[in-house]
């Protein structure tokens, strides 16, 4: 029978070689994936690894849990990697520094003070939201999201089937959301308009069928597209919305002004212009974005739902920009849905284009007004 980690533990400390080896064998291969994720190369996670493995064994006595030793290989391996990038990050070093070469004396992009001070408030305001966490959600979001293990891996660690973890980390990012609200909205919801976005375009809307069902915010897709590029960012949005953006896709004239139309018209008739619309967060499946309107009294960016920002954007001609960072997490929140069990189709037998979604519409109309 296979020995546990306490009764393997405690031979270790009894001087069993053959213990410790089996300790090892078992948990650096967790410990190798974390350092991995954390450098981004595997040559210096195994070095990471390594040095993990070295600790473990010169401390091994002050272990408090020994059913824990995996947890706390791992948790050694975090740490060596945090140290090794604070010491890169410090000394703004390369390998070759590492290795006894030369520093690298400006390097374009780095955080100044001010960034660096920002960003040391927001992690204080996270770590003290986390610590008053109650402890299994506490402890799920330590394993989940900072020391960055599987869902499986989280389980095995707590000891709870995949779905309660799952759950325990839903019950956390809620209270998380209300208690970082202000801190979310200044230090990763406003707009960073610097950083680096790509211009799309509106390629298509797409309904998805839904027989017996009331046509709500889960079936209408606007899909955005690179324009010198081939990504696409599905973003699922409301009826009304993906609607009337199908009508301004296809260049409809409507019987009454869009709601869209006649916020143009107010900007219009005001002396403003919106310059560009930016999709710029995606936070918990939750899209954020920015109207940047020129005004008599100079630039305003205003915050908005992506569909209205899209929207205005066609009324007007104005430009639509997405974050490279955005068509990132689409990518990681999609995967998340589908490991979910939850739909992430766009297209295909059940969907409609822009084209018959306005048919649809318009078929509706009076006849005279068509």
């Amino acid at each position: 029978m296979e020995s546990s980690d306490s009764s393997l533990v405690r031979a270790a400390r009894a001087g069993s070689k053959s213990a410790l080896s089996v300790l090892v064998q078992r948990h650096r291969p967790l410990t190798l994936s974390l350092c991995r994720r954390m450098l981004g190369d595997l040559q210096l996670a195994e070095d990471a690894a390594q040095e993990a493995v070295i600790q473990a064994i010169l401390n091994l006595d002050r272990l408090r849990r020994p059913q824990s030793f995996g947890s706390w290989l791992a948790g050694i391996g975090l740490n060596v990697c945090r140290k090794w990038l604070r010491t890169t990050a410090a000394g703004v070093l390369s390998w070759e520094v590492l290795q006894g070469g030369m520093s690298i004396p400006d390097v374009p992009g780095l955080p100044g003070p001010e960034d660096a001070a920002q960003t040391a408030e927001l992690v204080a305001c996270v770590r003290e939201a986390v610590a008053a966490l109650p402890d299994g959600q506490r402890g799920a979001v330590l394993l989940f999201y900072l020391s960055g293990l599987t869902y499986e891996e989280t389980a095995a660690q707590l000891g709870l089937p995949v779905p309660a973890v799952k759950s325990r980390l839903h019950r956390a990012r809620e209270s998380l959301r209300r208690r970082l609200w202000a801190a979310w909205k200044e230090g990763m919801m406003v707009a960073d308009l610097r950083s680096e976005s790509v211009e799309v375009r509106v390629a298509d809307v797409r309904r998805r069928e839904a027989e017996g069902e009331k046509l709500g915010h889960g079936h209408f897709i606007v899909l955005l597209e690179e324009v010198s590029g081939g990504r696409q960012l599905p973003i699922w949005v409301g009826a009304a919305e993906g609607s009337a953006i199908a009508l301004e896709l296809e260049k409809v004239q409507v019987p009454r002004p869009l709601t869209i139309v006649f916020a143009a018209a107010l900007l219009k008739a005001t002396g403003a212009r919106l310059e560009k619309a930016v999709i710029q967060k995606l936070v918990d499946e939750t899209f954020y974005a920015t109207a940047v309107i020129e005004t008599s009294e100079g630039t305003q960016e205003v915050d908005a739902r992506p569909s209205d920002a899209i929207a205005l954007a066609l009324a007007t001609g104005a430009s639509i920009l997405v974050e490279r960072s955005v068509f990132d997490a689409s990518d990681s929140s999609l995967a998340g849905r589908r490991e979910r069990g939850e739909s992430t189709e766009t297209e295909g037998e059940g969907f409609q284009g822009a084209g018959d979604i306005v048919a649809d519409i318009t078929a509706k109309w009076p006849t005279s007004r068509r």
